[in-house]
């Protein structure tokens, strides 16, 4: 069996994974949304147990970076788009 040198064909090429994770990708917002949720409710539930202030400190900035990446990508979504 003889091997092409040079890159895959299109359809065999894997996706890069940096396109996922983008700033202005659909999928950095869910990442967003995720991480604000679970952060914020994690936080909340680190107070109420009693746990450490690094606990419930580190729970709340996860909760409030995914906060702020959703906000980035909808104040950037409205830039792409054009503004009314």
């Amino acid at each position: 069996m003889a091997h092409s040198a040079g890159p895959p064909s299109p359809g065999r090429r894997r996706p890069d994974l940096r396109h996922w994770l983008r700033l202005r990708s659909p999928h950095f917002a869910v990442l967003g949304v995720c991480m604000a949720v679970g952060g914020l409710a994690g936080g909340v539930r680190s107070v109420w147990d009693g746990e450490g202030i690094r606990t419930i400190l580190g729970t709340f900035g996860l909760g409030i970076f995914g906060l702020l990446s959703v906000v980035s990508y909808f104040l950037s979504y409205e830039d792409r788009r054009g503004r009314r």
